[in-house]
């Protein structure tokens, strides 16, 4: 597609460059190649802004701009949300027209996209600035979860960034449900089988601090309250009767005394 701009809409949004990032009609595999390409373009465009805002974010909390911080982790929420809702698009994608792409497709893969890589690599360059929120307030991890309410701005925010780890995930999962969908669950991929490499990256935390204390907090609850919650809806918990103690192992018979003669 050629044409000169004619709007200062095109002129500031370069809508002829943008346009003829596709391929022509006549070059596609299939005409469905176009939805694989714009979709895939789309997504490089939204993760690079995924990467600019959490690069504000990082630099908000610097300056104990938690208000903004908050304000951006929200709008990066909704990109993310985006992200996994333009996979459902290739839902409509059937198998043998993405054989007939992926004959096209040279040795790429999704695994090698700078988006994707940099959504993986931000947030350990922007946690350091939230654990530095944490020394200026004199506050430490564990502290913030136990009485979150003490320091409301700090926990919102804290708990933004995990809903920036779920987003991700939620996004990666769909990505693996459209794999299965597409080319099976079995299929090798020209990185290795490609499931398993989804499948690995599913278990891979952003904030792993974060989650982690999680588990300490419920470890110390645990130690608390090691028959669980003292009561039941049913009644009042009996304590669990313990067990009784093993009897020691039976000795052999000593050999009786010989008589002397």
């Amino acid at each position: 597609m050629s044409f000169s701009p004619t709007t200062d809409y095109e002129l500031y949004l370069r809508v002829p460059e943008l346009l003829s990032l596709q391929k022509s009609p006549s070059e596609r595999a299939c005409p469905d190649e176009l939805l694989f390409q714009v979709v895939h373009q789309a997504a490089e465009l939204w993760m690079k802004l995924v990467d600019h805002e959490m690069q504000q974010v990082g630099a908000r909390l610097s300056a104990d701009q938690l208000a903004d911080a908050l304000k951006t982790l929200r709008r990066i929420h909704s990109v993310l949300a985006l992200l996994g809702q333009s996979l459902e698009t290739l839902y409509s994608l059937t198998p043998a027209d993405y054989m007939r792409i992926r004959e096209v497709l040279g040795r790429g893969s999704g695994q090698e996209s700078p988006g994707f890589k940099r959504m993986m690599a931000v947030p350990g360059e922007v946690y350091p600035h939230f654990e530095a929120l944490l020394d200026r307030r004199k506050v430490t991890l564990i502290e913030l979860y136990r009485q979150p309410s003490l320091h409301a701005d700090l926990f919102q925010v804290a708990e933004a960034l995990v809903d920036y780890d779920l987003r991700l995930q939620e996004w990666r999962n769909r990505h693996i449900l459209l794999v299965y969908r597409t080319i099976g669950v079995g299929t090798p991929s020209l990185k290795g089988k490609h499931s398993e490499l989804l499948e690995r990256g599913l278990r891979q935390q952003f904030f792993p601090k974060l989650w982690q204390v999680r588990d300490d907090l419920y470890g110390e609850w645990s130690a608390a309250h090691p028959s669980g919650a003292g009561y039941a809806l049913t009644g009042t918990v009996q304590p669990e009767p313990e067990s009784p103690a093993a009897p020691p192992p039976a000795r052999a018979p000593k050999p009786p005394k010989r008589r002397a003669k």
